[in-house]
């Protein structure tokens, strides 16, 4: 599990998920948990298409599950574009949730 929190950018949501995969492959796991209900994005929108080749590149073996928070359609968008590349994540809005939908993979 990670939790991230405070102001992002784009290039930190790719650092994110590039420690999220070298963290699983660490502990040799396939699911990952993301806590994202105290991040802010800081950046446009249009920026989600530009990164979303890398940041596939470094999730692609992975499922993740996100807690997300209410404000946002930035995470939205990101679950959006990012199963376009087959990725499998799915955005929750509570721990439990997305814990179970990890536990059923």
């Amino acid at each position: 599990m990670m939790k991230i929190r405070g102001i992002a950018n784009a290039n930190d949501v790719v650092s994110t998920y590039e420690k999220a995969n070298l963290y699983a492959i660490k502990h040799n796991s396939s699911k990952v948990l993301v806590d994202v209900s105290e991040l802010e994005h800081r950046f446009a929108a249009i920026d989600i298409v530009n990164i979303m080749p890398k940041v596939a590149h470094n999730i692609g073996n992975l499922h993740i599950a996100r807690v997300v928070g209410f404000e946002g359609y930035m995470h939205d968008l990101f679950l959006q574009k990012i199963k376009r590349f087959n990725i499998s994540a799915e955005n929750f809005e509570c721990f439990k949730s997305a814990r179970e939908w990890l536990s059923r993979l």
